[in-house]
């Protein structure tokens, strides 16, 4: 059903009522609102909705109530109004995902493209889509704090305007696909996007710390309480996401006692569309997997495992059994980044996050030679693209042959071919 809330100023005056409800009446669906100056008018609107199936009003259009049917027509083709069909209309989504994509589209696209209408062709064109790709190039957004504790701003990431880009991008194919086709061409494709390592990182890399096997240990050491030594025991011994390893519990854990103990990452933390969290299954399936584990983070689990109820209890959880917050554990962390540093045994310069012990997980392995498919399999990574692009220049031998093969060029020599037994067919 839906609901009339007053909204207040300041002072505790309302100024204003909104209509909330959730499109087709169910947990699932999107978030709805509208707003009016007064308590009937809401009310009306509200039995209105109700009326509709928890839907908008036929003829209704957001913040310009009822309109004429011609108008409604073209309205329909207005790109906020088609760009939210579009994407309530998407199948094979998580309902996270489709929140994300209205809350990206109310940000940073609407603002520029809310008004316009999807059919155009100087609405829509080369031009204008890299005149705004020049705006989110210019744009600085904020991402962490320094370390005085105030945000800190950065340039757009190339990568985030490549989704951003992309989103616009799908919309404007949907256009193009309809039937009858709304537009001829999608003009996105006319655009020449910044490169990813433009910034020198991407979001999947940007600011990564490499820690060392030692400074791993005197990180574990700085920690005063023993979940947290053991959780950064078997984060960095797992490579597990954070998501993942706080959904670990003894039922997850396979042959713990034999000569192959291993861990089912079958489930994650995950998050609706009103952003409460819930245990599913990851988000992947390369992300669903089986993982072999050491002795040390065997001993880990069974020494959490002594103190929980059930074999469906969480490992690492907060005060009073509930999901462990990333932020609570991460400032205990920075605590214990500070107590090293203070100490000697972690480097001035370095302030390594959580998530950084599963980049140092990966670099262990591949320092030692182990193979990029190995470690994209143990990550979870969707793409031996992405293993690569982030872990790629770790690998040991690469720089000793690729120094070999110049040399032996540059000396007027043949290089030598390394032999490859085939199979004989």
């Amino acid at each position: 059903m839906a609901s009339v809330h007053p909204r207040k100023n300041r002072a505790g005056e309302i100024t204003s009522y909104q209509v909330k409800w959730r499109d087709g009446g169910t947990r699932a669906g999107a978030q709805q609102s509208e707003s009016f100056e007064d308590e009937t008018a809401a009310g009306v609107f509200k039995e209105a909705v109700d009326d509709a199936g928890q839907h908008w009003p036929p003829g209704w259009v957001k913040g310009r109530g009822y309109i004429a049917a011609e108008t409604a027509a073209e309205d329909a083709y207005r790109f906020r109004v088609y760009a939210r069909r579009v994407i309530e209309n998407r199948t094979g989504i998580e309902e996270r995902y489709r929140a994300a994509c209205q809350k990206e589209l109310e940000k940073w696209i609407y603002p520029t493209f809310g008004e316009c209408d999807v059919r155009s062709v100087e609405h829509f064109s080369g031009d204008t889509i890299k005149a705004w790709v020049r705006v989110l190039e210019r744009t600085r957004v904020t991402r962490g704090r320094m370390p005085d504790g105030s945000p800190k701003a950065r340039p757009m990431s190339p990568k985030t305007i490549r989704n951003l880009h992309g989103l616009l991008s799908s919309i404007l194919n949907e256009a193009v696909r309809a039937e009858p086709p709304l537009r001829s061409r999608n003009p996105c494709e006319l655009t020449n996007l910044p490169r990813i390592d433009d910034s020198g990182a991407s979001d999947d890399d940007e600011d990564i710390e490499f820690l060392t096997p030692q400074e791993v240990h005197a990180l574990r050491s700085c920690l005063t309480l023993r979940q947290d030594q053991l959780m950064v025991d078997v984060k960095y011994g797992s490579g597990l996401r954070w998501g993942e390893l706080t959904a670990l519990a003894p039922t997850c854990i396979l042959e713990v006692s034999g000569a192959k103990p291993r861990v089912r990452v079958k489930r994650a933390w995950k998050r609706d569309e009103t952003g409460a969290y819930y245990l599913g299954t990851p988000k992947t399936k390369k992300s669903r997997r089986t993982l072999r584990i050491s002795t040390s983070v065997v001993e880990a689990l069974l020494e959490l495992e002594k103190g929980l109820s059930s074999a469906e209890s969480l490992y690492f959880t907060g005060d009073k059994g509930q999901r462990l917050h990333y932020s609570t554990f991460h400032d205990r962390w920075k605590r214990a980044v500070a107590r090293a540093k203070k100490a000697g045994l972690l480097a001035q310069h370095k302030n390594p996050t959580p998530h950084d012990l599963r980049h140092s997980h990966a670099a262990a392995l591949i320092s030692a030679g182990h193979p990029l498919t190995y470690v994209q399999r143990r990550l979870g990574h969707e793409s031996i693209k992405t293993t690569s692009d982030v872990y790629g220049h770790l690998l040991p031998e690469a720089d000793d042959d690729a120094m070999a093969t110049i040399e032996a060029a540059m000396a007027g020599n043949r290089p030598r071919l390394r032999a490859v037994n085939a199979a004989a067919g």
